[in-house]
């Protein structure tokens, strides 16, 4: 660490050979994209995200095959929430019609495939069905004999009773018998009774279903797009104004195309896929590098506003090294904790971590490599253009007028 306490290094004598390796992982990035292409998920091509959750630890590839037997396409399965949990998140494309309900088709190929061999069809359900399906079935068999007392109210006790065993089917998990059923807290011999003899335990249960139509879809990935590219403009607008200088403004957005498209590039070269929520990864990424290469930028300024007068390059360099032990702290602990998500965070938030994960290398190699050199170079450009021809170019601001007279 005492390399960070008075750093001097030499960034800018490195730049050209970090921008010639930034160009080539442009180049395999944009390869990767025209060849692979995107794994857009349902979020933008329109499809269904259902989740199960099953008595026993669930075999992907078993599942896959029951669900496509059934004839519905699916284009992933994986893991959900907590592993303990046995829960599978199913990824259904919706490119035949609106409003399919795949859930309604996988479900019962699902309990088919999964029940022991002998299940009646007609047989009540506890893992499968919710509160209000069993209230009925219970006022419906009665097993308290509440009809015909006037002191009982049949629709409320039976709800009351309801709710109760889905209540503790959440808190346990599916049954996986029927005497964990019916060691629910408060429940009668009678009730308890009922439940061993005219119910089952089935295999799985339906957690959540949701869907979005192709049209839907493709509005979304529309705007995710826009969502990306006016960030980009509005934080070249705003770097602009703030710096006065369009050297700054263009520095920042081109680093952060930069760090957006490596990063889509990876996305496309490992198989990530698109949703909403790597959608936000990537304007987290987006802020996250700005902010980065703004931190240096403001340094420049400030050693721009001093009276040591020194070639503009070499306080460019100067501001980096002055900067570094923040820039190196802020993304080792950003590291760690994108990390922790990625590898522990499960496969439901896998995308989005994975975005950060690398983004976080990616947008401190830019910001030092990339943004800081841009400026030196532009306001050397325009000093030297400013010094040639005199008459034809405006003032060029401080910082060109620090870069004139530096050089």
């Amino acid at each position: 660490m005492r390399l960070l306490r008075n750093p001097n290094f030499d960034f800018l004598k490195l730049q050209k050979p970090f921008v010639i390796g930034s160009i080539v992982a442009a180049l395999i990035s944009a390869g990767a994209i025209a060849t692979k292409g995107l794994n857009w998920g349902v979020d933008f091509t329109g499809g269904a995200q259902i989740v199960y959750a099953f008595q026993q630890k669930p075999d992907e590839d078993q599942i896959r095959k029951v669900v496509e037997g059934a004839g519905v396409p699916v284009t992933s399965v994986q893991r959900y929430d907590k592993a303990e949990k046995n829960q599978l998140l199913l990824r259904v494309p919706m490119e035949q019609k609106e409003g399919r309900d795949v859930s309604g088709e996988v479900t019962p190929a699902l309990v088919k495939a999964l029940a022991p061999a002998g299940r009646g069809e007609d047989v009540f359900d506890l893992n499968l069905n919710g509160a209000d399906p069993l209230s009925a079935k219970l006022q419906q068999d009665d097993p308290e004999k509440m009809a015909g007392r006037a002191d009982a109210n049949p629709t409320v006790e039976y709800g009351r009773i309801a709710q109760s065993i889905i209540a503790q089917r959440s808190e346990t998990g599916l049954f996986a018998s029927l005497d964990a059923a019916a060691a629910t807290p408060g429940l009668s011999p009678a009730v308890a009774s009922w439940l061993k003899e005219k119910t089952v335990a089935g295999p799985v249960t339906l957690i959540s279903a949701e869907s979005v139509g192709p049209a839907v879809g493709k509005d979304l990935r529309r705007k995710g797009t826009w969502a990306v590219v006016l960030s980009w403009a509005a934080i070249l607008v705003y770097v602009w104004f703030r710096f006065r200088s369009v050297s700054y403004g263009t520095g920042v957005v081109i680093a952060l195309v930069h760090d957006a498209f490596i990063a889509l590039g990876l996305c496309a070269i490992f198989g990530v896929e698109i949703s909403l929520t790597v959608v936000a990864a990537f304007l987290t990424l987006i802020g996250y590098s700005a902010n980065d290469t703004v931190v240096i930028y403001d340094r420049i300024r400030e050693n721009l506003e001093k009276p040591k007068k020194e070639p503009f390059a070499l306080l460019v360099n100067r501001s980096i090294n002055e900067t570094l032990s923040r820039t190196f702290l802020t993304q080792f602990l950003t590291f760690l904790t994108v990390a922790a998500l990625f590898f522990f965070g499960g496969e439901v938030i896998r995308g989005f971590s994975f975005v950060l994960f690398v983004g976080a290398f990616i947008g401190a190699y830019s910001t030092i490599f990339i943004a800081a050199p841009w400026v030196v170079n532009w306001e050397t450009w325009k000093a030297k253009r400013a010094a040639a021809h005199p008459a034809s170019v405006p003032d060029a601001g401080k910082a060109g007028n620090a870069a004139a007279k530096g050089r």
